[in-house]
């Protein structure tokens, strides 16, 4: 009887990473290997029924999709303006 190794497999994981971090984040959509970024506007309410802008920003890497949510419509603005002119940005 002949007994071989185990195969090994290997998966590369392509989840969403969700970042806290506004400085983090924009130090993540500086790397070389982000291309392209996607900016969502969603209109939601919040515990009161008022109405505001919950902001997604979503970019591309070569391993994760990097997820940052901002609720606060100045702050969305702001990094927005922020992010490298060199990336390809699409308005959802």
């Amino acid at each position: 009887m002949v007994k071989t190794a185990p195969s090994i497999i290997t998966k590369v994981s392509t989840m969403a990473r969700e970042i806290k971090d506004i400085k983090e984040f924009v130090e993540l959509a500086r790397r070389a290997d982000i291309k392209s970024a996607t900016v969502k506007v969603n209109k939601k309410l919040n515990a009161n029924g008022k109405k505001f802008r919950q902001t997604k920003f979503k970019v591309r890497g070569s391993r994760y999709q990097y997820t940052l949510i901002v609720n606060d419509a100045a702050k969305a603005k702001k990094l927005q303006q922020s992010l490298p002119p060199t990336l390809e940005i699409k308005n959802l």
